[in-house]
């Protein structure tokens, strides 16, 4: 079973004011779970290629 996101656990769980200590425990994990960091590469180890920055984004490309 997976587990449901923030925006899902909130809808059921209902208004934050009226949550237990347990339903803010949950509701941390949850959102630490949505940002998971991919692991640092270790040294000598090869980086993924720089992505150009998508059209309309406003951004330069870095060099």
């Amino acid at each position: 079973m997976a587990s449901p996101t923030p925006a899902q656990f909130r809808a059921v769980h209902g208004d934050m004011d009226r949550w237990q200590a347990v339903d803010f425990e949950v509701y941390e994990h949850l959102v630490e779970n949505e940002y998971v960091v991919a692991p640092r590469p270790a040294p000598g180890d090869r980086l993924p290629p720089r992505k150009a920055p998508k059209p309309g984004s406003g951004s330069a490309p870095q060099d």
